[in-house]
């Protein structure tokens, strides 16, 4: 099963992609999957939703 790495969901089988090699020196390296058609982004935190002092 390939996952989006741009929003998280799945591609289906006949469901145009693309792949990106991503190459570690310290590792196996991995490839991300994406939709060709533009999907939304899934919003990203950046900050603690609650920071106690």
């Amino acid at each position: 099963m390939k996952i989006c790495g741009r929003c998280d969901r799945s591609i289906r089988d006949g469901e145009p992609y693309t792949s990106h090699d991503i190459c570690s020196a310290s590792g196996g390296g991995a490839t991300v999957y994406r939709h060709v058609a533009l999907c939304p982004k899934v919003p990203t935190q950046t900050t603690q939703g609650s920071v106690r002092h």
